[in-house]
């Protein structure tokens, strides 16, 4: 399946902040022996405030990145502050970066509607299970652009040898984002552009998936959700 086949009606809905009306009989393509479940919406939708969604702000949560003292790539994070909705959207309220549960998973399918422009960085860790998982990353810079690393963490720290650059892509406006874990294999989607299609996540098993934002030289990405929804392969019979 490639993620190219995202289904757009679900993702205009969240450029232009309207997570209501949705078609009853959209659904995203999966592996012919992958069926997934029903959508669960943490934000936007039939969610719409923060006081009612599964979502969980994590206001004592620690990762560490490859390079635990770099200024723009994920370093010590501390994730310490609270989020607020304003105009529709949740952002972070204060602290020097700010983490959501969005709950558990092993293989799953992630779709957002997010504005991810100006500096600083973000991050989403997937199958994070007693500090081991995988995550991606991105960081806008001044003068070297924006890249996207992926890498593992073990004891909640990542591992250097697997933190790798996978794109480039500097988020523009309100635009669509979609992450699938199958089996092992990572895809994900921003606006049009595939940063990663297929990868193999060695050692993967599942576990929690946290979305957050993380702090910089430039401080941390002003990181707007407007909608987010999750779900994972119905039960086998």
């Amino acid at each position: 399946m490639s993620v190219s086949r995202l289904s757009f009606s679900f993702v205009v809905s969240l450029l232009i902040h309207l997570l209501t009306g949705l078609n009853p009989g959209f659904s995203l393509a999966a592996e012919p022996d992958v069926k997934f479940g029903a959508w669960e919406y943490l934000y936007g939708g039939p969610v719409k405030s923060l006081a009612k969604s599964p979502l969980k702000t994590l206001d004592q949560f620690r990762i560490t990145g490859a390079e635990a003292k770099h200024p723009f790539l994920l370093n010590e994070v501390v994730c310490d502050g609270r989020w607020q909705t304003s105009k529709g959207a949740l952002q972070q309220a204060d602290g020097r970066s700010a983490a959501l549960l969005l709950g558990e998973a092993n293989s799953f399918e992630l779709e957002a509607g997010v504005n991810a422009e100006g500096e600083g960085g973000w991050f989403l860790l997937f199958g994070l299970a007693e500090g081991h998982g995988y995550g991606i990353y991105n960081v806008t810079l001044r003068e070297s652009g924006s890249p996207w690393h992926l890498s593992e963490f073990r004891n909640y720290e990542g591992v250097e040898a697997t933190d790798r650059e996978i794109a480039r892509y500097a988020c523009r406006g309100n635009e669509a984002l979609y992450v699938r874990v199958v089996d092992g294999k990572l895809s994900v989607k921003i606006n049009r552009r595939v940063l990663i299609e297929e990868e193999l996540l060695p050692n993967y098993e599942g576990g929690e998936v946290i979305l957050g934002t993380y702090d910089t030289n430039y401080g941390p990405k002003p990181l707007k959700i407007y909608g987010l929804r999750l779900r994972r392969p119905m039960a086998a019979e």
